[in-house]
């Protein structure tokens, strides 16, 4: 079934699914998820939620557990930005706003990845007063943030031009140690920088990406390359962290060539 899921096969899925009972083999809450995950992967909420529904079945000798519903949770966010459909977007995360809502009422204790799933679907549809209620709650709750929570906030506030509170979500993620920012974090953060003319901000920011330990991907570089260039300021990154940075960038290109030699397409720097 997993399998037969992850290849998109949901309809062979669900029938290995019901062939369980013919070898005498009872579906347990691993089983009940697989499939309900399959299901979800190819858009088939109505069918996922009837299986569990049938979970939830007073006596039911497999109920439920926290990762079925963050998967119908996770699920409903993720495909619901997919549509293009606004409407369906709007239904699709009241639907997983009102899974969360019925998972705590049931006693059940959402973790890390369901607040992110949640969080993320909110601020990519800018529902930042719902997102902001999410972080609190889970704050509240003892369900310590990751660099993946801090990472939609700050992709939220560097597309709506807030980046002094992407700048704060990142100071806060460094200072309460919820994790290591990395390319992901920062590259929002320079990008809307540059687009906003503040363009030693960014090139701050780029140092201190890279002084973490990190290598910027190439186009965040070329960006901050020009911006600097467009500015009369094309020394100011220096010769020795340019070549640190090329160099990084070079070797990150080749270990990628070795998995996918396809990858030929490269930016001039």
């Amino acid at each position: 079934m997993k399998v037969l899921g992850e290849e998109g096969l949901a309809n062979q899925a669900l029938a290995a699914f019901y062939r369980m009972k013919q070898f005498h083999c009872k579906p347990d809450v691993y089983a009940y998820n697989t499939i309900i995950y399959a299901l979800c992967r190819v858009g088939n909420f109505r069918k996922a939620r009837f299986l569990l529904e049938q979970m939830e079945l007073p006596g039911f000798r497999c109920p439920p557990d926290t990762f079925t519903y963050t998967i119908l949770i996770g699920s409903y966010c993720k495909y619901s930005l997919q549509t293009g459909c606004r409407k369906a977007v709007r239904r699709r995360l009241w639907e997983a706003n009102h899974l969360f809502r019925i998972m705590l009422f049931k006693g059940f204790v959402p973790d890390v990845v369901t607040y992110n799933c949640l969080i993320d679907g909110c601020c990519k549809t800018y529902r930042i007063e719902r997102a902001l209620e999410l972080f609190d709650d889970m704050n509240k709750r003892g369900c310590i943030p990751n660099r993946v929570t801090y990472n939609s906030f700050i992709r939220y506030y560097s597309a709506v031009n807030e980046i002094d509170k992407a700048v704060d979500m990142l100071g806060k993620m460094k200072e309460m140690n919820h994790g290591i920012p990395t390319t992901s974090s920062y590259t929002p953060i320079i990008h809307a920088l540059c687009e906003t003319g503040r363009i030693l901000e960014a090139r701050d920011f780029l140092i201190e990406l890279v002084d973490g330990g990190s290598v910027p991907r190439e186009y965040t570089y070329k960006v901050v390359c020009d911006s600097l260039r467009s500015a009369g300021e094309a020394n100011m990154l220096g010769d020795e962290l340019r070549g640190r940075i090329e160099n990084g960038i070079e070797n990150r290109y080749k270990q990628v060539m070795k998995v996918k030699p396809i990858m030929t397409h490269r930016i001039s720097l």
